[in-house]
């Protein structure tokens, strides 16, 4: 939420000794790793949907088992009186931060941020804007979302805030206003001073359809803080063309789920639209990208999932009647047809190009690993279809899912982020790339093969998406990819974001992991390390979750060993057909750096060395899923 000044210090203050000793009371296991993956921030979990195990903000709000054995900050919660939404203890490790970021997302539009330090050092420094401030235990604090802000915690003990998110409510105001005023005298609420048995909480936090009304309240905030930049006002420009026919919908549709195929084919169309001018290369005067906000505030709350806790709330009302449902427009003329961004009518769904792929294959590996090579032979097979190259900007491409529009995160992606458009965005881009060995483009159902390096850090994503997709791993000796992996970034020729903000001059390369920003004032041999080590781990996690016989694995030594055996098992496996002889040796991949030698590594020996403790544990993991997964390749063949 947007405030007057970076920070504001509210009038009233809390026993820090006594909510520390509810946080000490808690069980290990209530603390849970951040969402984002940052590295060493941790949170207990208060104020969930429904009250489970979920960092999820939407949906009906309830106090977690964690807030009902916290007595005094359920007295402080019920002080302030506000309608609460996800709250939570946070935890900032000595040495870690909270990277720079700006919250731009639908639920910061009307959501305000308390912090009320529990236990806390003169090295933890909090910075909004051009402000940087220590908060004291006990003290209680809010803050500009929309305003750059981080935390760094330079102390040698563990940093932990209680964090209450709130729409407003109760005394909040008033003391918003007395901050405002400059009241520099707190009173204290004592532990027992009233019950904190009278909470309230969200129910209502997303919308099933986004109204018009709401959207140009959202637009109109956009304007405000747009300049004047007149690439930026054309975009906006178009926007509101959009919304004046959302509202033409609406009219007829409201929420019903009726409508659902029309405002999908409005959002991509919008969206397309938008695309075409340019959007993602422009960013707001607070240097947040434009498509970044359009997609938090509009586009991606515009209509909710079909599976989304809003949808199925309303879902499950019974009505005792349901009214006849009029008949389908007889032609694109009639006056019951929907109305197009373009000014056109009509109503008839169209085939979605998701429902065009038969068991996608994914391949997925480290960087480095090889998998150019794997590719390049596989995609050989018969029946096989793919877009010849690796898929980059097809899917950064797509609103919401480019780091730039994601606070420079990482590359990771997950079901959430695999909404019913952005869905339908990237398999019409992928179709219509497609081509099979010889060349012919794809008609019908086809299987695919897709191999992008980035994607290692998205398999929920793409299993969101098809879940009958299956996904073949790509082990490679972890000291060949490491030094592989460094003669990338050194060759300049593997730059994904040379303007990676805050990153050593910018020049990042490979993959964005999650937790990138811990690893700035590191070495490069370190950083591959823990590039290679944090993306083995995601991955196997994600790929652990899948179905029995929807993972093959395979050794790169192996194929580079026994071409043909290997390509023959592999494509068994997928049940894929293999007519191709190999040779003894498999020509090089087009992203060949330097010509191949499994003893190159040899050449940074003991640099490689050095860092393998950070790489043990997740190599160690890597090649027992590689041996478990490879034997169900043979049985298959």
């Amino acid at each position: 939420m947007r405030l007057k000044q970076p920070f504001l210090k509210l009038p009233i203050r809390f026993d820090a000794g006594a909510i520390e000793a509810e946080v000490r009371a808690l069980p290990p296991s209530a603390w849970t790793p951040h969402p984002t993956g940052f590295v060493g921030n941790e949170a207990v979990r208060l104020v969930t949907p429904a009250g489970e195990d979920s960092d999820a903000i939407e949906g009906p709000m309830a106090a977690t088992d964690s807030l009902n054995r916290c007595d005094y900050v359920r007295q402080i919660m019920a002080e302030i009186g506000g309608v609460w939404g996800r709250s939570r203890f946070m935890g900032l490790a000595p040495g870690r931060e909270v990277p720079p970021h700006i919250d731009i997302h639908y639920y910061w539009r009307t959501h305000l941020r308390i912090h009320i330090p529990v236990i806390t050092n003169p090295g933890v420094l909090f910075t909004c804007g051009n402000e940087t401030v220590h908060m004291e235990a006990g003290d209680c604090w809010v803050f500009d979302s929309f305003q750059r802000h981080d935390v760094q915690n330079k102390g040698d003990a563990q940093r932990i805030h209680l964090v209450l998110d709130t729409v407003g409510g109760g005394i909040l105001p008033e003391l918003l206003k007395a901050a405002e005023q400059g009241a520099s005298e707190a009173r204290l609420l004592r532990p027992g001073d009233r019950p904190g048995n009278d909470l309230v909480f969200e129910k209502l936090n997303s919308p099933k359809v986004m109204s018009p009304w709401e959207m140009r309240c959202h637009l109109a905030f956009t304007r405000e803080q747009a300049g004047s930049d007149p690439r930026i006002l054309e975009i906006l420009d178009r926007v509101e063309r959009f919304i004046d026919v959302w509202a033409a919908n609406w009219s007829r549709f409201g929420t019903e789920d009726e409508g659902r195929p029309v405002y999908e084919r409005l959002l991509l169309e919008a969206r397309t639209d938008i695309a075409g001018l340019g959007v993602a290369d422009l960013e707001m005067p607070n240097q947040v990208p434009l498509a970044r906000m359009l997609e938090q505030l509009i586009f991606m709350l515009a209509l909710a999932d079909p599976d989304s806790p809003v949808s199925n709330a309303e879902r499950s009302v019974v009505k005792e009647k349901e009214p006849a449902k009029a008949p389908p427009p007889s032609s694109m003329f009639d006056l019951g047809a929907e109305v197009t961004l373009s000014g056109a009518v009509g109503g008839q769904s169209q085939p979605k190009f998701r429902d065009r792929f038969d068991r996608p294959i994914f391949l997925v590996s480290t960087p480095r690993s090889g998998s150019t090579l794997l590719y390049e032979t596989l995609v050989k097979a018969p029946g096989l279809f793919a877009t010849g190259d690796e898929s980059h900007r097809l899917i950064e491409s797509v609103p919401g899912l480019a780091p730039q529009q994601r606070s420079w995160l990482s590359n990771q992606l997950v079901a959430n982020d695999a909404s019913s458009d952005r869905a339908e965005w990237l398999a019409a881009g992928f179709y219509r790339q497609l081509k099979d060995r010889d060349g012919r483009p794809a008609a019908g159902r086809v299987r695919m093969l897709e191999k992008t390096p980035k994607n290692a850090l998205r398999v929920p994503f793409f299993d969101a998406i098809w879940p009958d997709a299956e996904f073949i791993y790509l082990y490679r000796d972890v000291r060949e990819t490491l030094y592989s992996m460094m003669e990338a970034w050194r060759s300049g020729n593997f730059r994904t974001y040379p303007g990676l903000p805050t990153w050593p001059d910018g020049s990042w390369s490979l993959l964005l992991v999650p937790g990138w920003q811990q690893l700035r004032k590191m070495q490069l041999p370190e950083v591959v390390a823990h590039q290679w080590a944090i993306t083995t781990e995601i991955l196997l996690d994600d790929l652990e979750r899948l179905g029995k016989g929807r993972v093959q694995a395979i050794d790169y030594g192996s194929l580079i060993e026994a071409p043909q055996p290997e390509m023959e098992r592999l494509a068994a496996g997928l049940g894929l057909g293999w007519d191709r002889q190999l040779g003894d040796t498999l020509p090089l991949s087009k992203t060949t750096v330097s010509k191949p030698d499994r003893q190159k590594w040899r050449r940074l020996e003991s640099v490689i060395q050095a860092v393998l403790p950070i790489v043990e544990k997740a190599d160690a993991r890597a090649r027992k899923f590689l041996a478990e997964k490879s034997v169900s390749i043979k049985a298959a063949a």
